[in-house]
């Protein structure tokens, strides 16, 4: 995903909108990432984590979510929480190392259509059930 500094300030005022906070870094006045914490039903939730590649493994999204966290505790909460697809094995494996550990929900699909998909790719047994994951999106 690619969003240039305007695309991410009007991210940001659409988020301020919404009952969202979000917070930006900055690396000398350039754009290294954000992330988009929205209170929605009764739980702070992040929707929306981007560093720019440059500037990942440099700190940047552990600041981000350092700042995800510390908002949550000023509001008195005791959970975080957030959604990456299982596609997303990067940022899964990065949030297990950074002590998200509780899996919470699933996200099901059922195809309509008998096709073969090649986005889908391997797959997870959960509760002795078969499932299968899509492709990562390079």
């Amino acid at each position: 995903m690619k969003l240039s500094q305007k695309e991410a300030a009007e991210t940001a005022q659409e988020s301020l909108e919404r009952n969202s906070t979000v917070f930006i870094e900055e690396h000398h006045g350039k754009l290294a990432g954000f992330t988009r914490v929205q209170f929605w039903d009764g739980a702070y939730s992040i929707r929306e984590v981007f560093v720019v590649r440059p500037f990942r493994s440099r700190g940047v999204g552990g600041k981000l979510l350092a700042s995800y966290e510390d908002l949550v505790r000023e509001k008195g909460e005791t959970s975080v929480y957030l959604t990456v697809e299982p596609k997303h094995q990067v940022s899964l494996k990065y949030l297990i190392r950074n002590g998200y550990d509780t899996l919470n929900m699933l996200e099901l699909r059922k195809d309509l259509a008998e096709a073969d998909f090649p986005e889908r790719q391997g797959d997870v047994k959960i509760l002795g059930n078969k499932l299968r994951l899509l492709k990562r999106n390079l």
